[in-house]
């Protein structure tokens, strides 16, 4: 009976946990690897019995590939418009300088918002900056903010799906 409860409380533990994770990739945080790591615990909390290392490795690679594709994908809407590796780079410094900056704001909602913002104004600028006109320069900056919310939409994405992973090892 007591072995049943534990199990029962650890599966809610796990899953409360997995939904502030899933939760938290709107303030920017790498809630992709905290879902990894909560079933790492869980799994070790409960022998590897019914979360194997075999998911533990599924999740990780589905995190890692969901942190690549936000972080790269601002820059890659980007080059969509007009390739200049200088115009990309400073999509991705804009995205983290405004999420960091922006994390403050609306309680911590402020991330998101900032990134967005951030990768704009980095696109703009430099596109700016390399002689393109303001409309140009507003077009790269909309393509490089067009980006990092698809990043984010995917991540996202690919976080519900870790979350299926996870719940169809332990039913």
């Amino acid at each position: 009976m007591v072995t049943g409860t534990l199990h029962v409380i650890g599966i809610v533990v796990l899953l409360l946990f997995c939904a502030a994770a899933l939760f938290s990739l709107v303030f920017g945080l790498p809630g992709t690897f905290l879902i990894v790591l909560a079933a790492l615990v869980y799994g070790w909390a409960s022998g590897f019995a019914a979360v194997g290392w075999s998911t533990v490795g599924w999740l990780l690679a589905l995190a890692v590939t969901g942190e690549a594709i936000e972080f790269g994908a601002g820059a890659v809407g980007v080059s969509g418009h007009r390739p200049s590796r200088r115009v990309a780079v400073a999509a991705i410094a804009g995205a983290l300088v405004g999420g960091i900056a922006g994390a403050p704001l609306l309680f911590g909602l402020g991330a998101l918002l900032g990134a967005l913002c951030g990768a704009f104004a980095g696109a703009a600028i430099a596109a700016g900056s390399e002689g393109q006109s303001a409309a140009e320069a507003f077009r790269a900056g909309l393509a490089a903010m067009g980006g990092r919310l698809l990043g984010f939409v995917v991540k996202v994405s690919i976080a519900v799906v870790m979350l299926v992973v996870l719940a169809a090892a332990i039913v």
